[in-house]
């Protein structure tokens, strides 16, 4: 005896579109995650060695600033929120300049599956300066 099939494939249909668009989300999800963490971490290391080739604090500052915000422009600015800090009280032959860089990601338009509203990453990045060089 021979069962009626007629509507099975419709069943499926309503059964597996949930966990499939779901699985969609969760892979968008994980890739905006990876994307602006990766992106904070380019940054801080853009920062600082931009910073390590000045002549100067106050151009260390300046330079590594524009540096971070010019990495996230090129790279889509998955940051809503970007803070850069530098330390280059050490601004001398064979010292450090030390970059922290904070980036916000915002992923509200993705909270409904559980994830938060909003992501901090912080990454810091130390660049040395070179022992024989000119510093005012």
């Amino acid at each position: 005896m021979r069962r009626d099939e007629r509507g099975a494939m419709a069943i499926e249909a309503v059964i597996l579109t949930p966990a499939l668009v779901a699985a969609i989300i969760v892979i968008v999800a994980g890739g905006r995650y990876v994307d602006a963490r990766g992106q904070a971490n380019h940054a801080a290391y853009a920062a600082a060695r931009a910073a390590s080739l000045t002549t100067n604090q106050e151009a260390a500052v300046q330079a590594g600033t524009q540096a971070a915000q010019d990495s996230m422009a090129d790279r889509g600015l998955a940051c809503s929120t970007l803070k850069v800090d530098i330390d280059a009280g050490d601004f001398s032959p064979g010292g450090n300049v030390r970059v922290t860089v904070t980036c916000h990601a915002d992923l509200s338009d993705l909270s409904g599956i559980g994830l938060p509203g909003t992501k901090t990453f912080v990454f810091s990045a130390v660049a040395p300066l070179e022992l024989h060089r000119d510093i005012r």
